[in-house]
């Protein structure tokens, strides 16, 4: 899944896994073993991968963008509104976008 997503993001922007590597300071084999599931970045070279791609360091492990969270949860609460009845407290809508989140 994250190096999926790292290999997807790499290609997205048209780099080389040399290219990446040189950005990153490792070798091309390295973001190699990324991308394939062998090996898994250390946390600092994942905050570098979420500044180079311009994405969270939540959606390189979990594939969530915060936005759309937030959007489902507008959305959830909107629909509760709308219905004068609760649908979801804000603690249970809380421990869904969790479980979510654990399950990505």
């Amino acid at each position: 899944m994250l190096g999926e997503r790292i290999a997807a993001l790499r290609r997205d922007t048209g780099m080389s896994q040399a290219e990446l590597a040189k950005k990153l300071g490792v070798s091309p084999s390295t973001v190699g073993m990324y991308e394939q599931g062998r090996r898994e970045p250390a946390l600092d070279t994942l905050v570098e991968l979420a500044k180079l791609f311009s994405v969270t360091t939540d959606y390189l492990l979990t594939g969530s963008h915060p936005e759309d969270l937030r959007k489902l949860c507008a959305q959830v609460l909107a629909d509760r509104d709308r219905r004068k009845k609760p649908v979801l407290s804000r603690e249970e809508l809380a421990v869904l976008v969790a479980a979510v989140l654990m399950e990505g």
